[in-house]
């Protein structure tokens, strides 16, 4: 059965945990809802069946269609990971990774120069910015089919900041999602195969800067150029807006996988029940839905898909309480947080992001969307694979390296698995995908040490 996982030492009732930091930390809205949370899934019903299309007369794929993703966390450019050569922090990325359809990497931080913004004395700005060289290395090195944009420190360097990062990925060739001069809202596509596409919409749940500098962002200041960043506050009226964009005529127009990227929580906790609460409300509209911001990882979930508000069409044909999978948070995925760390010290959670050892953890969600023969383009995947993948940061004086977690004779990992839950379980989980594996986990069923079945009533993965 699956179930809801909570990070027992992320708890916000832990005096040991500490404090986190102010700047980095979302609104809280007055009040909170619960999440529609799925203990047992196997009796809700498949996904829309093989006759479903969007827009008659779409053009009829004739063999089954598979397309794989991997998504990742948080890339932070701090200053050490500035100095790192790319091509070797990624040197030993598993070949999952670059096999995928798509690849997506969430961009932590604004591409500029600080020194060349008005108000540089200004202790409100971050010190979270990369270099355009820096962007160029990651996207050569990561080899990314899109950054996700839209996360807190998006404004950092003000709107002048979140222009330049929109005009540097433009120069570049390389998608960005969740920030844009129109609609930051708007869908990005990261494959597309045999006939079906995989759709990206991304937002935030804050911006580290309130007021004046946060509303240039928002709304598309002259000094910015226009650009904007996508947010949707915690509570009811994020809710709202969440319904009006995900919902909005034509945001999935050739789209037939969707995907939500999510960007909110508490630093070093287990998430918020108002950000799952997002993830809810975005079920109705997408095939999986990614979370980030507290920089360790989260296991996985299932929620039952809700009704989309206003026009039913929104849902695209899909199933109202279905499975969706919601990845509670991704942690860090290039980061220099927890360099403080070593294998002779604890394994447990911390605040210290110096010293604590699960910001080293970056898990890699593994999306594998399928659809039948015969079906239309437009028509929901007949069935979704998820599942998740552990890398690990091993550093040295001069360098940083990912490395695929566990790796043979690891001590780092034989820690780690006797770590309190879920963190050591996060490295047995059912649904962990080993390197030559493909995800296994049923969006429709609870996960298995094996491959699933397809749910009845819909094509089997060919």
């Amino acid at each position: 059965m699956l179930r809801r996982v909570v990070l027992p030492c992320l708890a916000l009732a832990l005096p040991a945990c500490g404090k986190a930091r102010a700047d980095h930390e979302p609104p809280q809205p007055s009040g909170s809802s619960s999440t529609a949370i799925v203990g047992d899934v196997s009796e809700l019903p498949a996904s829309a069946s093989a006759s479903a299309s969007v827009g008659g007369g779409a053009p009829i794929v004739a063999g089954p269609t598979t397309i794989d993703v991997a998504l990742a966390g948080d890339a932070i450019p701090q200053q050490r990971v500035l100095a790192a050569p790319m091509a070797e922090v990624l040197a030993a990325m598993p070949g999952y990774w670059g096999a995928a359809d798509a690849r997506v990497v969430n961009l932590e931080g604004p591409i500029g120069d600080r020194r060349a913004l008005p108000g540089i004395g200004d202790k409100h700005l971050l010190a979270y910015a990369g270099t355009p060289a820096w962007l160029d290395d990651l996207q050569k090195a990561s080899r990314a089919s899109a950054f996700v944009g839209a996360n807190n420190h998006a404004c950092d360097l003000g709107p002048q900041g979140l222009a330049g990062t929109l005009a540097e990925a433009e120069r570049q060739g390389a998608k960005l999602v969740g920030v844009a001069r129109d609609d930051p809202w708007k869908r990005v596509e990261l494959a597309d195969r045999g006939g079906h596409k995989v759709c990206l919409v991304a937002w935030t749940t804050f911006l580290n800067d309130k007021g004046r500098k946060q509303r240039a962002c928002t709304d598309g200041a002259p000094e910015g150029g226009g650009a904007r960043v996508a947010v949707a506050e915690l509570g009811a009226a994020g809710l709202s807006t969440l319904h009006a964009q995900l919902g909005a005529a034509g945001r999935w127009d050739g789209c037939d996988a969707r995907v939500a990227f999510l960007h909110g929580g508490g630093e070093y906790r287990a998430q918020l029940p108002q950000v799952m609460e997002q993830a809810s409300a975005a079920a109705a509209y997408v095939d999986a839905v990614i979370v980030s911001h507290p920089h360790v990882p989260d296991d996985v979930e299932i929620v039952r898909a809700p009704a989309p508000l206003g026009d039913a069409k929104a849902g695209g044909g899909r199933a109202v309480g279905r499975g969706v999978p919601v990845y509670r948070s991704l942690g860090n995925f290039i980061s220099n947080q927890g360099h403080g760390w070593s294998v002779g010290m604890t394994n447990a959670c911390s605040y210290d992001p110096l010293r604590n050892v699960w910001t080293r953890v970056a898990m890699i969600a593994r999306l594998r969307f399928g659809w039948g023969a015969g079906l239309a383009a437009g028509s929901p995947p007949s069935w979704v694979r998820y599942g998740y993948s552990l890398l690990f940061t091993d550093r040295d004086a001069t360098s940083l390296r990912l490395r695929t977690l566990p790796s043979a004779d690891d001590v780092v990992a034989e820690k780690l698995e006797r770590a309190p839950k879920p963190f050591g379980g996060l490295l047995t989980g059912a649904c962990r995908v080993a390197d030559g594996a493909a995800p296994s986990c049923d969006a429709s069923h609870p996960p298995t040490s094996g491959p699933a079945d397809a749910p009845a009533g819909v094509a089997a993965e060919p």
